[in-house]
């Protein structure tokens, strides 16, 4: 009796745990392919990246706990995708804000019965200068590009998916940075540019 009952309760044990095993989500990787975005050529002798924005490390900014920061795959996109040609100006881009800030947000539901949900709301700002100089450093043309990018998520995900979700967030707001930037420097330095 006490033998059958054992195999009984290792049976309930076992079965438990099968049945409890939740079937694990695998998350596309997020691939950053600066060959992807659009490029710029631009009449000038020499390129100067400027960075005037400072991280910081006090919530609710989060870009800092990222592997790859946005700052750094849009300074990766320009040393990549911006050509020169020609023996006078310089073409200097600022970067002036490359930040991902996370706040809890209380989704508020009319009926009573039901508690408040409580989610993430991720944003993304990108605000950049754009400035062709002559070579007695006389402004011939700028224009800045800002871009702004959010979502949300439930407050219990992993690490993973969060990382997922910033790094996706991150690719979409550079894709639309990139795009803006080559139709704004067409328009403000369409006599500099191929």
């Amino acid at each position: 009796m006490f033998n059958n009952l054992y195999k009984f309760i290792i049976l309930l044990i076992l079965l438990a745990f099968i049945f409890s095993c939740q079937k694990t989500e695998l998350l596309d990787e997020i691939v950053f392919d600066n060959t992807l975005l659009k490029k710029i050529n631009i009449n000038a002798e020499f390129t100067e990246i400027d960075n005037s924005y400072e991280y910081k490390v006090s919530e609710p900014f989060i870009d800092h706990a990222m592997l790859i920061t946005p700052y750094q795959r849009i300074e990766s996109w320009l040393e990549d995708n911006v050509f020169i040609f020609g023996s006078t100006n310089k073409f200097v881009v600022n970067i002036k804000e490359a930040s991902i800030i996370q706040n809890e947000i209380i989704n508020k539901d009319e009926n009573k019965n039901i508690t408040d949900s409580k989610e993430y709301y991720y944003e993304i700002n990108i605000l950049m200068n754009f400035i062709l100089y002559d070579d007695s450093d006389l402004i011939l043309a700028t224009t800045n590009v800002k871009v702004k990018r959010s979502t949300t998520s439930s407050m219990f995900i992993s690490i993973n998916e969060r990382n997922h979700i910033l790094d996706s967030l991150t690719l979409e707001a550079i894709t639309d940075v990139t795009n803006k930037s080559v139709e704004l420097l067409k328009i403000h330095m369409f006599e500099y540019m191929l």
